[in-house]
Formats: structure tokens, C-alpha cells, sequence
């Protein structure tokens, strides 16, 4: 999913396209994903003023199956357009965020596994500080974190319970797919993801992804 604008970055260029070590946000994402070797084929969805843009950037690392295709005016519309820009059967389909480039092969493994296993996965960081609701800017109460989870991607499902939420109706739009799939009483399994796998959303996302960028390459 490569259909940020850059909003929160306060830039004309969207995150996506930002530079890190020598390379956009989105082609480590997309590298990251051709180092693991296992995909059928990548869709890219993105904004349609920057079709042209994503094709450069990525015109010597796509093979022949992949496809960039325009992306809807929400998360959840991009998805489905995403979705529908290729055949599949029997199949596992991944979701990712490019702004997260810190993804490695054991991380894929990892959650297509389980997707096999469970159905749907994703990918998950364990909360280890204290949780508070607020109001008015004071603490109102504590939330018990031993079950609490930050969501990351990737995220998979398998196609036969893709047609399942394709096929529901439901009021409230999805933000990803473990809320797609909660929709329709669909448990998402959780699987550990690596530490540096972090979504660059604001300039100081970004600095703390140009520090660990050097870990990330040792890492993998």
C-alpha cells in the first residue's frame, strides 16, 4: 500500500518517495519483499498524480506479474482496488504498508505461515509500557497491557476466507485487515514482529529509520 500523501510530514513529497540511504521509503519496502522470493506477484497501489513516479522509481526491480495500480481515497478503497487487479486461487495474499522499508524474509515467513495455519496473521509488537485512558489531558485510568498489542504489517489472509469478506456487508469501513476481519468474527493470529519494523509517518519517524537503517542491514 503505497497511497500516503504526506500530510503529516509536512511535505510536498509524499512519504513513499522520501529518501533513506540512498533509496526511496518505497523501494527498500519493495527490495525487502523481492529478497524473500516468494511472491507470485506485487501490486503496488498508489495515488493516481504519482502513477509516473512509482513506475520510475521501481521500473528495474518489478518483473512482468506485478502491477501499480491507482489507489482509492481511502485505506480500505485501495485495498479492494489492489485486490482486484489479479487472479488468484488457493492463494495467500500479503498486505503491507510501504511506509514500513524494515520488513525482513523471516518476518514474511513468519506471518504467511501462520495465515496458512490460522487463516489470517499479522504481524504485532507487545506493549511493554503502561497504557493509560485519559481526559482532559489527566490520567483516568490504567489499561491492563498483558494482552495488548500494537498491529503492524504485514498482514495475510487466505483467499478462500478473502471471499468471505468480500462478500460481507458491514457499516463501519476497515483500517486494515485484522478490523476487516473482525467485522465478521474472523480471528487474526498475532506473530512477533522484528524491532526496527516501524511506520514512517512523521519527520521524526524518519530520523529514527535513518538510525536504524544500518542495524536493519545486519539484522537481515
Amino acid at each position: 500500500m503505497s497511497g500516503g500523501v504526506g500530510k503529516r510530514m509536512n511535505s510536498d513529497t509524499p512519504k513513499q518517495f522520501l529518501s533513506l540511504d540512498g533509496d526511496s521509503i518505497l523501494r527498500h519496502s519493495i527490495k525487502n519483499f523481492k529478497k524473500w522470493g516468494l511472491f507470485k506477484a506485487i501490486v503496488i497501489v498508489t495515488p493516481e498524480a504519482y502513477i509516473e513516479k512509482t513506475e520510475s522509481e521501481l521500473a528495474n526491480i518489478l518483473d512482468d506479474n506485478d502491477r501499480i495500480v491507482i489507489g482509492g481515497s481511502t485505506r480500505h478503497e485501495s485495498t479492494l482496488k489492489g485486490i482486484s487487479a489479479f487472479n488468484y486461487e488457493n492463494d495467500l495474499l500479503v498486505f503491507h504498508d510501504a511506509a514500513r522499508p524494515f520488513v525482513t524474509s523471516k518476518d514474511l515467513d513468519e506471518v504467511t505461515n501462520s495465515a496458512l495455519e490460522f487463516g489470517s496473521s499479522t504481524l504485532a509488537e507487545k506493549i511493554s509500557e503502561t497504557i493509560v485512558n485519559s481526559s482532559l489531558n489527566c490520567v483516568e485510568s490504567i489499561i491492563n497491557r498483558e494482552n495488548a498489542f500494537t498491529i503492524k504489517t504485514p498482514q495475510a489472509i487466505h483467499s478462500s476466507l478473502l471471499k468471505k469478506l468480500l462478500d460481507a456487508k458491514y457499516s463501519i469501513e476497515p483500517t486494515d485487515l485484522c478490523s476487516w476481519a473482525s467485522l465478521i468474527g474472523l480471528k487474526t493470529a498475532i506473530k512477533i514482529s522484528n524491532p526496527y519494523n516501524i511506520k514512517i509517518t512523521t519527520n521524526d519517524d524518519l530520523q529514527k529509520a535513518e538510525l536504524f537503517s544500518k542495524a536493519f542491514s545486519i539484522l537481515e
